[in-house]
């Protein structure tokens, strides 16, 4: 077996994913705490939502206004 030094590129795609990912969450919570919960409440409804790992990586990268 030889030693590896470094790497690879699948290693380093799954990396970048995961803090892809991680960003989109905290983007979600940063997002919902500047919401003004007046009517409407789009903004409010889609963040909250986001609080559920798997929905807040998308919502943490969309831009639906406050």
């Amino acid at each position: 077996m030889k030693n590896q030094k470094g790497f690879t590129l699948v290693e380093l795609m799954v990396v970048f994913v995961i803090i892809f990912m991680l960003f989109g969450v905290v983007k979600n919570i940063i997002k919902l705490t500047r919401c003004d919960f007046k009517k409407p409440y789009k903004a409010e409804v889609i963040h909250t939502a986001g609080l559920i790992p798997p929905i807040g990586m998308v919502t943490g990268w969309l831009n639906v206004g406050n």
